[in-house]
C-alpha cells in the first residue's frame, strides 16, 4: 500500500511538471505573437512614411502637410504613441497622443528648423488649438533616433528611456528617409510607450497566480504583469533623476528570487540566447519558470514566465488525501480481518 501511494505521488508530480511545462510554452508564444505585432508595426509605418517620400507622395519641405498626415496615422494605428520627421536642417513635425487618453498633440519646430519646439492640442480635425509648450533650442540631429539611424543606414532602435514626464518607459523606432537620387532626407521616427506590454501582460490569464516579466540582457525591466514599479522616482536633493530598475531590484519578490534563480544558473542574462526552463523556491514554495529570448530588428529582450507549483497541486493534494483513506481503510479490513481469525481459533479451542 505505501509502495503504491509514493508512485501515485510520484505520477502526479509528474503530470504536474508536464502541464505546467505545456502552459508556460503557451503563454510564452501568447506574449511573443503579441510582442512581434507590437514592435514589427512601427518598422511598417516607418518604410511606408519612407517610400512615400522617396517617391515625392509625402512632401518633407511642407511641415503642415506632413503633420496632418502624421495626425491621421496616429489616430488610426492605436499601439503607437507618436509618429515623427526629424530632417537635415535640425527641424521636426510630430503627431501623437497623450498617455492614457485619446486627445492628440502636434509638435513643430519653427520655420522647420533647428530652434524652438512647439507643442499644441488639436481638434477632431487635427487642427492646431491651444499652444501647450515651447521647448528653446531643440535640434533633432542631435537626438539618438536620429543619429542612430543615420549611423546605420536602417532600421534603428533606440534605448529604452523615461518619458520627461516620469510616465512611462518609452522607445523609439527609426528609419532613414532618401530622396529618388538617394540623398538623406531626414530620419522617420515612431515612439511607443512600454505601458501597452504592461497593460497586456496585466490583463494576461498565466495559470491561477502566475506572472510574467520582460526584462532587456542587462537585467533592466521593460514590462511585468506584478504592478511594480520599473524605475525610481526622483531622489530628494539637487540633480538627483529617475533611474531604470533591474529585475534584481524589483520592488516584486518574486521577479527578484526569479532574476536571482537566472543570474545564478548563467552568469549573465546576455547568455540566454535560447528558450531555457527550471525552477526556484520563494518562502519554501516551488515555481516554474521558463525564460525566452525575443530578438525583432536587432531588438534583444527576454521573456520570463512564472507559475506557482501551488496552482496545480489542489488536485493532486486531493488525490493524495484520498489515497491515504484507501490505504487506512485497507489496514483497518486487514486488522480486522486478523482479529476475526483468532476470535475463531480461539472458539475452537
Amino acid at each position: 500500500m505505501g509502495i503504491i501511494g509514493y508512485l501515485f505521488f510520484r505520477n502526479g508530480q509528474i503530470a504536474v511538471n508536464n502541464v505546467a511545462d505545456q502552459l508556460q510554452s503557451e503563454i510564452s508564444k501568447r506574449i511573443e505573437d503579441h510582442l512581434s505585432a507590437f514592435l514589427n508595426l512601427p518598422h511598417q509605418i516607418n518604410h511606408m512614411n519612407a517610400i512615400s517620400m522617396q517617391k515625392g507622395q509625402l512632401n518633407t519641405i511642407d511641415s503642415l502637410s506632413l503633420e496632418r498626415h502624421f495626425w491621421n496615422q496616429v489616430k488610426a494605428f492605436k499601439s503607437v504613441s507618436s509618429i515623427y520627421f526629424g530632417n537635415n536642417q535640425g527641424g521636426l513635425v510630430n503627431s501623437g497622443r497623450e498617455k492614457d487618453s485619446d486627445l492628440q498633440y502636434v509638435i513643430a519646430t519653427d520655420n522647420f528648423k533647428s530652434g524652438a519646439f512647439k507643442k499644441f492640442n488639436t481638434d477632431a480635425q487635427g487642427n492646431r488649438t491651444d499652444l501647450l509648450l515651447t521647448v528653446p533650442n531643440f535640434d533633432s540631429r542631435k537626438r539618438q533616433w536620429f543619429k542612430g539611424a543615420m549611423e546605420s543606414g536602417t532600421q534603428f532602435w533606440s534605448p529604452v528611456y523615461i518619458l520627461f514626464t516620469g510616465q512611462d518607459l518609452a522607445i523609439a523606432a527609426s528609419q532613414p528617409a532618401y530622396d529618388a537620387q538617394g540623398n538623406p532626407l531626414g530620419v522617420v521616427s515612431i515612439d511607443l510607450f512600454l505601458s501597452h506590454i504592461n497593460f497586456f501582460l496585466e490583463n494576461l490569464s498565466i495559470g491561477k497566480t502566475g506572472h510574467e516579466f520582460i526584462m532587456e540582457g542587462s537585467g533592466l525591466l521593460i514590462a511585468s504583469s506584478t504592478g511594480t514599479k520599473l524605475f525610481t522616482d526622483p531622489e530628494e536633493g539637487e540633480g538627483k533623476k529617475r533611474k531604470r530598475l533591474k529585475s534584481i531590484e524589483s520592488e516584486s519578490q518574486l521577479i527578484r528570487y526569479a532574476a536571482a534563480s537566472l543570474q545564478k544558473k548563467f552568469k549573465d542574462f546576455n547568455r540566454i540566447t535560447t528558450e531555457q526552463k527550471t525552477t526556484f523556491e520563494v518562502e519554501d514554495q516551488r515555481h516554474f519558470l521558463q525564460v525566452t529570448p525575443i530578438e525583432r530588428n536587432g531588438l534583444s529582450w527576454l521573456s520570463v514566465v512564472i507559475i506557482p507549483e501551488e496552482d496545480f497541486m489542489n488536485k493532486i493534494k486531493e488525490g493524495n488525501r484520498l489515497t491515504a483513506l484507501f490505504i487506512l481503510l485497507a489496514l483497518m479490513k486487514r486488522k480486522l480481518f486478523m482479529l476475526m481469525t483468532v476470535i475463531r481459533n480461539c472458539s475452537k479451542r
